[in-house]
C-alpha cells in the first residue's frame, strides 16, 4: 500500500471513532427500547468496521518493520 492507501484508511478510523463516540453519548440519552436496540446495532456495525481498518493499519505497520 502507499501512503495515499495508509492516509485514506487513518481517515477512516478517526471518521469511525468520531461515529462510535456519537452513538455512544446517543444509546445514553435513548429510552425507547426499539431506538436503543437500532442504534446498538449500528454501534455494533461501526465497531466491527473499525476493528477492520485497524487490523489493515496494524499489519502495514507489522510490514514495514520488518522491512
Amino acid at each position: 500500500m502507499n501512503n495515499e492507501d495508509i492516509l485514506k484508511l487513518r481517515r477512516k478510523e478517526a471518521e469511525l471513532l468520531k461515529r462510535l463516540e456519537r452513538l455512544r453519548k446517543a444509546m445514553a440519552e435513548t429510552k425507547e427500547l426499539n431506538t436503543l436496540a437500532f442504534k446498538g446495532k449500528l454501534f455494533k456495525e461501526a465497531r466491527e468496521e473499525l476493528r477492520r481498518v485497524q487490523e489493515k493499519l496494524a499489519g502495514l505497520a507489522t510490514k514495514e518493520n520488518s522491512d
